[in-house]
């Protein structure tokens, strides 16, 4: 496996991780998670691939460009668009 793909292997483990860190966290504040967990990664991970084809990523390393990983897995500013987008994929599938 080539340095580009392990490093995007890592990326989408990283979102799959932090995604799964905020429904746990949901969960043990009582709240529940109503789409089955596996349709949620594809749709978070859809997100991702969206965000990296609109800023003209496409191909080996695009992943690491998408502007939403700086919403879901931090350490960034994220744009106001791409907190809503989060917010929007993730809202849609719990209950409070």
């Amino acid at each position: 496996m080539d340095e580009m793909a392990e490093v995007e292997i890592r990326v989408l483990r990283d979102v799959i991780d932090a995604v799964e860190e905020r429904l746990r966290a949901h969960e043990g504040g009582g709240g529940s998670v109503i789409t089955p967990r596996a349709q949620l990664y594809a749709a978070v991970i859809y997100a991702v691939l969206a965000s990296a084809r609109a800023c003209g990523h496409y191909g080996a390393g695009s992943l690491v460009h998408a502007p939403l990983l700086d919403e879901i897995l931090g350490g960034v500013e994220p744009s106001p668009w791409d907190a809503a987008a989060y917010t929007v994929v993730l809202d849609d599938a719990l209950i409070y």
